[in-house]
């Protein structure tokens, strides 16, 4: 396979995955009231959820070149 192809390939992967995280993020973060309303949680509360989401996004993405 040509190497400007294959970095061409990987490139793309990385930048739908990147896509893919920022589309996550910003679900959960328009779910937070939802949350908050089902839940009966406080806005200190709920927001815990999102913290707990940002910090086990990377843990469940590989690092590149690791």
């Amino acid at each position: 396979m040509n190497p400007g192809l294959r970095r061409a390939i990987v490139a793309a992967t990385m930048m739908m995955a990147t896509i893919l995280v920022i589309l996550d993020v910003t679900i959960a973060n328009v779910a937070l009231d939802h949350m908050r309303g089902t839940l009966s949680a406080a806005v200190d509360e709920i927001t815990w959820v999102l913290t707990a989401f940002l910090v086990a996004t990377p843990s469940a993405c590989p690092s590149p070149g690791g």
